[in-house]
């Protein structure tokens, strides 16, 4: 990377930090560009010779916060293929591997992303920002997310989540990632059903009632390792 290349980096960076923290004080409904320009140090006008629009800054923010969740799984994913090879290493055992518990430590991998970066976890999962329409080069960060999780169930056929028809589209997404429609479909469920727990966690729904609310979690965890049949 030559010099120019490495200073149009570091300026991007520089934005996007800004705008990280106007996130965090304002949400992204009132994010500016004057606000995160006047933070930079820039006058507007240089700004959008980086980010054409309010709208080009969110995407790279949304594309940001997928790829910093989809770091935390896979490294997750990586502890628990590590922990896989010493019980095959212990017990002589191939199969010594456990798809429940690297489900249970994706989970915990999701909640404790979120709750590190809450901002940036609104901003991917929370409410829509009027006027946004997130362009499909956010599609495959999403699937960044999914595809861990995706990995535990494989070829396993999930009871009571056959669809009918197309589904909506869930086949086709089914066979872009390899696995089985009924599959697909209860991931896609169990994730939203995880990122649902922890929205609200961060709202502080569970103050006064699970607070922490590391068991409930676990719990929520522990019982869709049951209904997905990884044990």
């Amino acid at each position: 990377m030559g010099k120019r290349d490495e200073a149009r980096a570091e300026t991007i960076e520089r934005i996007l930090a800004a705008a990280r923290g106007e996130i965090a004080k304002v949400g992204g409904v009132g994010l500016s560009m004057r606000s995160v320009s006047r933070e930079v140090g820039m006058v507007s006008s240089a700004v959008y010779r980086y980010f054409p629009s309010r709208e080009d800054l969110l995407t790279a923010m949304i594309l940001e916060s997928y790829r910093g969740l989809a770091d935390a799984l896979r490294e997750a994913e990586a502890e628990a293929e590590a922990a896989d090879e010493r019980d095959e290493a212990a017990t002589g055992n191939p199969d010594a591997g456990s798809d429940a518990e690297r489900w249970r430590r994706l989970a915990d991998a999701l909640r404790r992303w979120g709750l590190r970066a809450p901002h940036e976890f609104q901003l991917i999962y929370g409410t829509p920002i009027p006027g946004y329409v997130a362009p499909a080069e956010t599609i495959p960060a999403a699937g960044e997310v999914a595809g861990p999780f995706l990995a535990c169930l494989r070829s396993r056929q999930v009871a009571g989540f056959e669809l009918p028809g197309d589904g909506g589209g869930m086949h086709a997404f089914a066979e872009d990632v390899g696995v089985t429609p009924s599959a697909a479909a209860a991931v896609v469920a169990a994730i939203s059903e995880l990122v649902g727990f922890v929205g609200l966690e961060l709202a502080g729904y569970f103050v006064g009632l699970a607070d922490p609310a590391d068991d409930l979690y676990g719990l929520v965890a522990a019982r869709q390792v049951r209904d997905l049949g990884l044990e």
